[in-house]
Parts: C-alpha cells; sequence; structure tokens
C-alpha cells in the first residue's frame, strides 16, 4: 500500500545565510541570481531578510494551487504592503470583499467594445511619439518608450487635456517609486523610519503624484460635460448589488494604480521586444513581412490584431523572456500545506515568472529568443506575465493591445539597430527594466 510523503514543518533554508540580516544582502545586490539558484535546490525554499523568513516557490504546479486552486487562503503579501503607501486600496492591493466589489466596478472598462476605442487613442500616441524620429538618430529606447507609455496611459485615462509638463512630472514620480519597491519589500522595515535620500525622494514623489491626481479628479467630479475615457467610466460605474458608485478615495487610488501598473510593464515590455528585433535580424524580417502583408501601409487598427499572428507570438516570447513583473508574493491567511511544508498563517510566499520563463525543463533553450516555440501548446501554470487566478491583472487586454498597435506602429515605419556593442543589463527593480538601451534610427526601406 502507497504511503503519504511525510510533511515537514518547514521548507529547507537557503545556502550562503549570513548572521542577522540572513540572505537580504545577497538578494538586494543580485536577485535574480539568487533566485535562479534556487530552483536548484527545491521546490519550495527559504529566504530569510533579517528575522523574517520568505518561501520561494519554484514548482509551476505549486504556484498554480497558491494563484488558482487555493487562492482563498493567501492574500497579497509583503511587496503590496510596500507598495500601499503610494496606490493605497487600489485594486492591486486590496483584498477580500472588497476587492471582488472593485473588479465588478472596474472590469467593464476593460472589456473588449472598450479596447476597441482605446486602440485609437494608443495609435495616435505611438504615431506621435515616432514622428520625430530622423534616420541615424541615437535614441534611448527605454526612456522613450517609457515616455510614450506613460502618454498612453495618462490619454486613455484622463482624455485629452493633460499637459506635457504633467505627464512627465507623473513619468517622474513613477520612476522614483518603482526604484525602491523591491529595496522596501527585502530590507528590514527599520530602514524605511531612516533619514535616507532613497527614502525622501520616496516620500516626495508620493506627495507629488497624489497632489496631481487629486487636482484632476476634483475638476472632472466638478464638470459637467460626458467624457469617453476611462476615468469617466470609472466615475459612472455602479455596483450591480448596491447600486453604489466608487467613493472618491477609490476613484484615487485606482487611478494611482493604473498609472503605476500599467506605464512601467507596458514601456519596459516594448523596449524589451524592440532589443530583440535589433539582435534578431530574421525575426524583424518576418515580422516586417507580416505587417506589410496585412497593413498594406496603412494604420493598424484594433480589427487587424487577429490577423497579426507573428506579431502576437512575438510580443508572447517576450513576455516569456524579459517577464516584467519579474516578482510577486502572497501570503498566507491560515495554516497551509504546500508540497511536503507546511506553513504557518502569516508565512511570506515570494515567486519569480522570470525564473520559471528560464527554466530548460519548461522551455527549451530557454534563453533563445524565439517566437515560433508559441506554435506549440505548454504548461499554463508556468507561464505567469500577468499571474493568475482571482487576482490575475485585470488590464492585461489592455497591455496586449497596446502592445501589439505600438509594435505594429513603429515597426511599419522604422528599424531600431543596436548602438555598440554595450551589453545590456537587466535592473530588477519593481518592474525588470533594461539599464541603457541605446539604438539607432532606420528608416524602413
Amino acid at each position: 500500500m502507497p504511503t503519504t510523503p511525510a510533511v515537514s514543518h518547514l521548507p529547507p533554508t537557503a545556502r550562503g545565510r549570513l548572521p542577522v540580516i540572513g540572505h537580504a544582502l545577497q538578494f538586494v545586490r543580485g536577485p535574480l541570481n539568487v533566485l535562479q539558484d534556487l530552483r536548484g535546490q527545491g521546490d519550495i525554499v527559504t529566504l530569510q531578510v533579517g528575522r523574517l523568513p520568505i518561501h520561494v516557490v519554484n514548482s509551476p504546479q505549486l504556484l498554480h494551487r497558491v494563484l488558482v486552486t487555493d487562492a482563498g487562503s493567501y492574500t497579497k503579501g509583503r511587496m503590496y504592503d510596500k507598495t500601499r503607501p503610494v496606490v493605497g486600496n487600489g485594486i492591486a492591493t486590496s483584498e477580500g470583499a472588497f476587492h471582488h466589489r472593485q473588479r465588478r466596478l472596474i472590469m467593464p472598462a476593460f472589456h473588449r467594445p472598450r479596447l476597441r476605442g482605446y486602440s485609437e487613442a494608443m495609435r495616435e500616441q505611438a504615431e506621435a511619439a515616432i514622428a520625430s524620429w530622423l534616420p541615424g538618430q541615437r535614441i534611448a529606447v527605454d526612456r522613450a518608450m517609457h515616455t510614450m507609455s506613460v502618454g498612453t496611459t495618462v490619454r486613455t485615462l484622463f482624455g485629452t487635456g493633460i499637459d506635457n509638463r504633467t505627464i512627465a512630472e507623473i513619468d517622474s514620480c513613477v520612476g522614483v517609486f518603482l526604484k525602491q519597491v523591491i529595496v522596501r519589500t527585502m530590507t528590514p522595515n527599520l530602514v524605511e523610519s531612516l533619514p535616507l535620500p532613497g527614502t525622501r525622494k520616496f516620500e516626495a514623489a508620493r506627495k507629488r503624484l497624489k497632489a496631481i491626481v487629486d487636482t484632476i479628479l476634483d475638476e472632472r467630479l466638478r464638470a459637467t460635460q460626458e467624457r469617453d475615457d476611462l476615468l469617466s467610466l470609472l466615475i459612472a460605474a455602479r455596483d450591480e448589488e448596491s447600486g453604489e458608485p466608487l467613493s472618491r478615495q477609490q476613484l484615487h487610488d485606482e487611478v494611482v494604480t493604473m498609472i503605476v501598473a500599467g506605464a512601467d510593464s507596458t514601456a519596459y515590455t516594448l523596449s524589451w521586444l524592440l532589443y530583440e528585433l535589433g539582435r534578431n535580424p530574421a525575426v524583424e524580417a518576418r515580422l516586417h513581412h507580416e505587417l506589410d502583408t496585412v497593413l498594406n501601409g496603412r494604420p493598424v487598427t484594433f480589427d487587424d490584431l487577429p490577423r497579426l499572428a507573428y506579431t502576437q507570438r512575438l510580443i508572447q516570447e517576450t513576455l516569456r523572456l524579459h517577464s516584467v513583473s519579474w516578482i510577486q508574493m502572497r501570503r498566507t491567511i491560515t495554516p497551509v500545506t504546500l508540497g511536503d511544508a507546511r506553513l504557518p498563517a502569516g508565512a511570506e510566499i515570494l515567486f519569480s515568472a522570470t525564473t520559471m520563463h528560464r527554466d530548460p525543463g519548461l522551455y527549451p533553450h530557454p534563453l533563445r529568443f524565439d517566437p515560433d516555440r508559441w506554435l506549440s501548446p505548454h504548461q499554463r501554470e508556468a507561464f505567469q506575465p500577468f499571474s493568475a487566478g482571482p487576482r490575475k491583472c485585470p488590464g492585461d487586454h489592455f497591455s496586449l493591445t497596446q502592445l501589439a498597435i505600438d509594435i505594429a506602429t513603429i515597426a511599419a515605419r522604422w528599424r531600431l539597430v543596436p548602438a555598440g556593442r554595450r551589453r545590456v543589463r537587466e535592473v530588477p527593480a519593481a518592474v525588470l527594466r533594461p539599464d541603457h538601451l541605446p539604438m539607432v534610427v532606420r528608416a524602413r526601406s
């Protein structure tokens, strides 16, 4: 008769733990290397951050249990605690019945009929962003895509009427915030109370972003003119059960959440995609052939997207190899059994889509950029660019639409080739971004 494997109380502790600080220093210095090394140490391995144990899940099957099967046994966790001072109780950080109500109110704004309307603003913003490019011009692609993406997010949220100076301020505030989130997550809480330069910048950016959003909200709530943008939909939304609208504080928190979550993830995914096109001429040639065949020189529309099959695979492969949402966390509500470990209530759980997406056991030749690998089926549990289950990103289709519109608009007119031989380094901040991505603009022949 088969026996049930014994369940231990806690997972094994990762190698290299130091006195007092545990693994915090190694993680802050090289988090991707630490997480990649942990994949060979077990399905669940514990990192020690000061006195706080953080349990890293490496198995796609166990991760599926955390995110989907047993999702009700977990809340969002420490990383989201550190974002709450900026985004408040928005959909990314809220919990329980309040979160479910928010999803009911917000999801209609991301349904397919709405995406069609947003796609026009996306294309117009992309066209405006690349209109000033010149053949032979050297540009910092990561900065250019970030500026463009923030502009797109602001325009789809608020419509027209937001000046470029305000957009630039929003861009700057988001950049400061995202640099600090991972540091705050992986260092003891005491560090936040110290008068360090990073802490002061974080607080100044938080206050400025709040003031900008408050000013826009005040103007819109006083206005009587009907508008067709995301904020208007949020203001008009009513709970189907209670008939209640979103409160002013909820509107503020959702707007800030959309700005912070949307702009960076799309910007840096697009940056990595352009980087891979510059490194892979054969992939770029196939993209150009598809765009020329389907679009025949006209601007891309929402209805074109289903016919851009290679473009969609190109986006999927970028999301796999360069998962900008490289780290996420959960916290147990009650004691749980996960694999051969028994975790107490309040245990912190961490998982990395990036290291999972680069596992050779799941994706052969994982560091090879190959859009055609998506012609074959893959484990759903192993591909997590937008998370999964009841906490899956509500803006996933919005993001995929924007990526397709942006790359079709850029690649129909321009090529971008690497400027020099300098290696592009991955920077694991709140999102996984390139440290600097200089490229040279070339006109399509």
